[in-house]
Order: C-alpha cells, then structure tokens, then sequence
C-alpha cells in the first residue's frame, strides 16, 4: 500500500463534514485512523501491513518469529543505532489528516447536541492525547481479534497479543512527532486510565511497569459499545436508588435546596474532594431528598453500602471504591455512602479492639474515598465526624424526625380515603415517610384478610411491627392489653390521665398551628409522674394510656443503664435515648426513684460521679420529644430538677371502700366458677387493699377451690386474704371476717 493512499483507503472524505450519526460510526472511524496508524508503523518496518491486519488469529501466522536480523536491530538500538526504516513526512502527513477528520466530524457532532461515547470518556476522565490513543490500543483486542496477532510482532513476538504500556508511548512518540507530558503518569500507574478503565487483572508481579498490558475492563467496554448496564461487580452492595418524580411528595424543601445548590456548586470540580454528610433515623427520607435535588440536573444517584465495603481487605477495598468511582463516571451518578456501622458497633457492645479495628478502616476508607471522588453524599444515623482531618470540605446536615403536619401528608398519600383519622394517626404514631408506608399498605392487608375497612386495631397492630425490639437489651416491651374499662381508679386521676392522651392527640394543633413549637426549642416532650403506693394501678394505667395512643410501651431496665465504670452509665443513657427518638414507642421508667434520685452533697468520687450521671439523665430527658412516664413508691425521693421538667404528676392512693367494691367485682373474671354468693361488699369494707392485693387474693382462693374440686366459695377467699395480710406481719382471725367466719 503507497503512503499516498492511506487516508483515501480508509476514510471517506465526503463525510468530512458531517456529524456522527451514534457513537457506534465513531468507533469506526477511531479503529481505520488505528489501522492506518499500523499501516504506517508496519511498513515502516518493513513488513506487508496487509497481510497483518486481515489475520484473524493471533500468533499464526508462519512470518511471525524473531530473526537474526530482528535481534540484531534490537542489540543495535541499545547502542544508538536503529535500523528500523523511519516513518515518512508524508506518512506522519497522512495521519495528520485522518486525525484532523475525526476531530471535525466531532467537532459537528457536538454542535448538533451529539457527543461520542469514546469523546465522553475523554472528558470526563480528562485524559490527554496520549492518554486517549492508549485507550484505543486497550479497546482494540475487545474490538477485533485481528489486533492480537499485529501486537504480538510489534512487542517482537514475546507472546503479548495485548498491547502494553512501552507499545503505546513508542507509537505515539514515531506516529504523533511529540513526547506526551503524561507518559510518566502513565508509566507508573497513576494515569485515570490504568487506575480507573483499564483492567487489573493482566498485571503481573514478574512485569515491569512499562510491560504491563493494556485492555479495557469488560465495564468500560461494554459502555463504549452502547450498553447501560451497571457493573455486575458491585451488584451486592451498590445500586441506583429508585426515584418516582410522580409520586413524590416535598417535605423539608429547605434542605432539598441546599442539597441543589451544593450539586450545582460543587458537585462537576476536578479537585479536592466536598462532603454532604446528611444524617437521621433511617427512612426519614434522606436518600429521597438526594435523588429530588438530583433529578433537577438529570443526574441518578448511587447509593453504596460502605459497611460491606469495611469488610473487604484494604487493597481490596480500594479496587473497588475506583470500580465504584467509574460507574458513577460512566452513568452519570452522584455516590451515596451509607454507614450504620460505628452506631451499631457501639450498640452491640462489641469488643473494645474489634471496635478500634472497625474505626481505622472507616478512617483508612474516608482517606482513600477523598483521595477518589470529588463530591459525594455521606448518610448516617448520627452526625459523623470521619472526614474531618482528610483535608475535604465537609458539611454535615440533620434530618431530624417529622413534624406531625409533615407526617399527615405521607399518611394522605398512603390512605387518602381515610382523611378524617389521619391526622389522628399523624399526632399519635411517630414514625419516618418509609414506616408510614409500611404500615399502611400492612393495614390494609390485616383489614382485607377479615374483609373490614381499616379500623383502630388493625392500624395498631400495623404500626408495631416497625418499633418491636427497637430498644435492644436496654428496655423490655410490654403488651399493653389493657383498656379503660379495666381500670378503676378515681375520677379525677382518670380525667388527668385522658389530658395526657389529649397532650399527644393535638400536639400539631398547639405545637405548630399555633406556633408553640417555635417558642420551646427544646423540652417539647411529655413527661408525668405517676406515684403512689404499690398495687394502686400506676402500672396498669400506664398500659392504658399506651393502648389508647396506639403506642408500643417499652419497660426500661435499669440493670442495663447503670454501670460501675465510669462514664459507661452515660453513654448508656445516650444510646437509648437515641434510639427512643426515631420509634413510635412510650418509655416507662418503673421505680423510678433508682436513676432520678436527689442528687447528693460530694464527700467522695462516687458521689460526684453519681450526681454526673443524674445530670445528665436529666439534660436527655429534657431533650427527648417523646413521651417518659415515671413511677414510684416514694416521691420524697425525687429530685426537685426533675419534678421542673414532670408536665403531669398524677397520684395514685389506695382505693376508697367504693373503689374496692368496684375492683373485686371487675377483677374476678366471668368464667370464673362459683358455688355460693361472694360477699364483695363485706370485703371492701372491711379490709383496706390495693388492686393487686385484690387480684392476687382472688387468683390464690382460684387455686384453693379448684384443688378441692368446687367452685370458688367466700371460705377460699378469707384463707386466701389471711395469706396476702401474714405476708406484711398481720394476723387475722375468725373475728375479723364476722358471719362469713362461720359460713
């Protein structure tokens, strides 16, 4: 083939002016300008360029072996003397104007809002002319095998079909007249080329740097050859998070602008690295605000689990944090780091030194991940402060639990035809957009299973699935069963009871409606105090409310919270706090007067570090928004800070004669088999007990009856109350039950 003819042999020149018709006919061109680059080098050297590049099997041809006359080239160019036949002025000519061809028609392309995927890589990995001819060479193997057998004469048939590093810089310096600049970071590694598009896997420990070989990953090529699919490589722990614009529903605007105004500002630099970190309960929508602000820019975001990154060896690691840094090149992402990890760790109690070991990965990932990307999203139940010494800009946003008016717009979106309870569910169930989604397409399974509309009960059940054993091994819940009818208490605690439910039921009326939110930046919770003796119902009322308010009841334990080592009490105290805040759940703390006892004068340690410890409970508990009850046997005990912060304090006394009447008969159940008429009003006379004194009496003259084969008989009941009275060194006689004594 004459020098004159390589551009006319493998260009149309009639095309020359217009644009590409897709990224397929630019690759077309790229592989005719590479094949009259061959052509030339070939020749150059001596050899048929025709017969190489119609051979479709690599290392089959008969010619294809080192002669004596190719080592002794190879031995005279050691000494400076090269005898290799020297590329031509009109040759380098020639592929002058192919270049300047393909530059046009790109050029054109461009101008018509059509942008090759091949130009794109260049782009977006700013890689120079070098950098893009070294990622033809890496394409071409994937493209045509007929490349293979060309690479294995040009690397003097050593056996590498692919092309390396040392063919690339020597056929771009013979080929382009010029030394690249990045030849260098080629060289070692460092080029976005061979760390991010290139393969990993043909380099090998006994290959010098310049020898290593060049080929594109599957990822990179598949991309360049038209398709969207992600990598399958990061399929267990990355993913696009799905976003539907049409049934979005705006809440917390103020930080989806932000969010927008970062992207537009930060989100396209080419240095340094900026981190949004935005943290809150999970399902409270942060990655929902994240694809919102990103679908204004036509972006996708990808959202990445970081703890099954942690797991990973480091170098590990790291390969694969640059997988993930060109997929979000390739599909135009923004990354979105996910991380429970150090929250859980502490949670679980883990071992002092696996905890350590999990911080220096999370500190080495942060560093690598800044060293990586130039902008991304770090999402995390708490503020995390990881990136605050790796030198990237760092902003940190809360995304704190929904208001109750925020919370009705997700319940209308779930159940628009329920309106009117809705607000109802909105100021009673605190929960995150995901939960209230959740647990309104549950309730309507539970409601269709007994073909019923959705009532009370079955939004009760639903919204509890989402807050069972939320609390870990700091609190046990308890089945709050009980309902009004069940307890007997006076009127006047009844009514100071049902102002507590009122507090909770239209909090978004005076919280926000109405302004007083603004006005209590903190302390917005509810707190009461139920004392009194035992056995007088604070327990019982308790389980009242939390079943009139749809709310789980957690009993908190106290053998969990405090500890003997200093500072372990408080951090106790924090985590369930924290945890408390993000569930739809009441706390109670039962004997109370154990953890929110009158601080002490300081004689020693011990006691300074007791009185931290009630300080600090009390600062939580002013901060916490949801509802604490407190009960006690003692009042007196209490400190009076505590009592400042106690909205309701509500006490239980033991019951009138009128009351006891009452209990006797609702305690004993209807099934309940009797053989003579009981004389309830005889015992609420005459004997002054609590309601669970009652209904241990009645549960122990149970068991005396059925042991005797009868029904239950007033004879079983006063055995049964002389019991409970010896159990507190009272003895009773014969006498003190009157006619009944000798029934």
């Amino acid at each position: 083939m004459k020098v004159s003819e390589l551009y006319d042999n493998y260009f149309h020149i009639e095309k020359l002016n217009q644009p590409y018709r897709n990224s397929r006919e630019h690759l077309e061109e790229l592989f005719s300008f590479l094949d009259l680059c061959l052509a030339a080098a070939m020749s150059a050297r001596g050899l048929d360029s025709k017969k190489l590049l119609g051979a479709w099997e690599a290392g089959r041809l008969s010619d294809l072996s080192v002669s004596v006359q190719d080592i002794e080239r190879l031995v005279a160019a050691g000494n400076g003397q090269d005898h290799t036949h020297a590329l031509t002025e009109e040759a380098l000519e020639q592929i002058g104007i192919s270049r300047e061809h393909i530059r046009r028609r790109i050029r054109v392309s461009r101008e018509n809002g059509m942008i090759p995927r091949f130009e794109l890589l260049k782009i977006k990995f700013r890689l120079d002319s070098f950098e893009s001819f070294a990622m033809l060479l890496a394409l071409s193997v994937q493209y045509d095998r007929k490349y293979e057998g060309i690479y294995v004469w040009l690397h003097n048939n050593n056996g590498d079909m692919y092309p390396t590093k040392w063919l690339a810089l020597r056929l771009y310096e013979s080929l382009m007249g010029e030394t690249p600049a990045s030849a260098s970071r080629m060289m070692s590694g460092s080029s976005a080329l061979c760390r991010f598009l290139c393969s990993r896997e043909l380099s090998g420990r006994d290959r010098s740097e310049a020898s290593d070989q060049l080929v594109l990953s599957r990822r990179v090529t598949a991309y360049l050859m038209g398709s969207n699919d992600p990598d399958p490589r990061l399929s267990g722990f990355c993913s696009l998070a799905a976003f539907r614009k049409e049934v979005f529903i705006p809440f917390r605007d103020e930080v989806r602008d932000q969010i927008l105004r970062y992207m537009v500002k930060k989100g396209f630099r080419q240095s340094g690295c900026f981190v949004f970190g935005l943290y809150g309960p999970a399902g409270i929508g942060r990655t929902t605000l994240i694809c919102s602000a990103a679908s204004v820019m036509g972006m996708q975001v990808l959202r990445i689990s970081l703890d099954h990154l942690l797991q990973m060896k480091s170098t590990e690691r790291e390969k694969y944090l640059d997988m993930i840094y060109t997929e979000t090149v390739l599909i135009g992402a923004f990354p979105c780091f996910v991380t429970d990890s150090r929250q859980e760790t502490e949670q679980t109690g883990e071992e002092a030194p696996a905890g350590r070991e999990k911080d220096k990965s999370l500190s080495e990932t942060a560093a690598h991940i800044t060293r990586t990307f130039h902008f991304l999203f770090w999402l995390t139940h708490e503020r995390d402060s990881v990136f605050l010494n790796t030198g990237a800009e760092f902003i940190s946003e809360e995304l704190p639990m929904l208001t109750a008016n925020e919370r009705y717009l997700f319940w209308k979106a779930a159940l628009p035809e329920k309106d009117e309870e809705l607000m109802s569910y909105a100021n009673r169930y605190i929960l995150t957009p995901g939960s209230i989604t959740g647990s309104a397409s549950l309730a309507s399974e539970l409601a269709a299973a007994q073909k019923k509309s959705i009532d009370d009960s079955h939004m009760t059940r639903a919204v509890q699935q989402h807050s069972v054993n939320q609390l870990g091994s700091y609190a046990t819940r308890i089945n709050a069963v009980f309902t009004w009818d069940d307890l007997v208490v006076s009127d006047e605690q009844k009514r100071r009871m049902k102002m507590i439910c009122d507090q909770v039921r239209y909090r978004s009326i005076v919280n926000e409606d109405w302004g007083f939110r603004k006005r209590s930046p903190y302390g917005r919770g509810l707190c009461a105090l139920f004392y009194g003796s035992p056995g007088t119902g604070k327990t019982m009322a308790v389980q009242v409310m939390a079943n009139e308010l749809g709310l789980d009841l957690y009993r908190i334990d106290l053998s969990q919270l405090t500890s003997k080592y200093i500072g372990e009490t408080q951090k106790n105290i924090s985590r369930l706090f924290d945890k408390a805040k993000n569930i739809n759940a009441m706390l109670f703390f039962d004997e109370a007067d154990a953890m929110f006892a009158k601080r002490s004068e300081v004689k020693d340690s011990n006691d300074r570090y007791a009185n931290a410890d009630t300080a600090f409970l009390l600062q939580k508990l002013e901060d916490h928004e949801g509802i604490t009850i407190l009960a006690t046997n003692y009042v007196n005990n209490i400190d009076d800070a505590f009592k400042r912060r106690i909205r309701f304090m509500i006490n239980f006394v033991f019951p009138t004669p009128e009351v006891r009447l009452q209990l006797w008969k609702k305690i004993l159940p209807e099934a309940a088999k009797t053989d003579e008429a009981l004389d309830f009003e005889f015992y609420a006379d005459h004997f002054e007990l609590s309601g669970s004194n009652i209904k241990e009496i009645l549960t122990n003259a149970a068991y005396l009856a059925a042991a005797q084969g009868t029904g239950i008989r007033n004879c079983h009941i006063i055995e049964a109350i002389k019991l409970n009275f010896s159990k507190y060194g009272k003895i009773l006689t014969n006498s003190d039950f009157g006619y009944l004594a000798n029934l």
